[in-house]
């Protein structure tokens, strides 16, 4: 919400919605490529069929302007880069389980699934295996070092 008053100052209720929902959804889809390269580069599978939901993007009358951002099952509802990045994460994931019938991506080190999680306001993909907490496998996206 500051990013979005520091760029545009005061602005009417209806248009701030607007607003969050395009930076959401803009947001979603830059994500999305970026997980999209990741599957294909990891699994050699693409991420497309029938069953495939890219994303879609929702106005409830009754809300007004919000729009609803979703990816697969998962709903994108902040224009937090590291949130967003995770949600979309998630929805390819669980694209990936069910279309294919196969785990990614995966623990180098355990071979198991890996789930995200945030490390440091950084969407992570994190290990449940090896110590009590788990550890962190790798950021979501490899531009980004921890």
């Amino acid at each position: 919400m500051a990013e979005l008053h520091a760029e545009f100052g005061e602005i009417p209720e209806r248009e701030f919605c607007e607003l969050w929902t395009a930076r959401t959804f803009s947001m979603a889809r830059s994500a999305f490529e970026l997980i999209e390269r990741s599957v294909e580069e990891e699994t050699g599978k693409e991420v497309t069929g029938e069953d495939f939901c890219y994303l879609d993007y929702l106005r409830d009358p009754e809300l007004g302007p919000v729009g609803v951002v979703r990816i697969k099952s998962m709903e994108v509802s902040t224009p937090d880069g590291a949130e967003v990045l995770g949600a979309v994460a998630e929805g390819v994931q669980e694209f990936v389980m069910g279309h294919y019938h196969m785990v990614w991506p995966v623990c180098s080190q355990h071979g198991r699934g890996l789930h995200v999680g945030y490390f440091h306001e950084t969407a992570v993909w994190k290990c449940k295996g090896g110590t009590a907490d788990g550890h962190v496998a790798r950021t979501i996206d490899p531009a980004i070092r921890l």
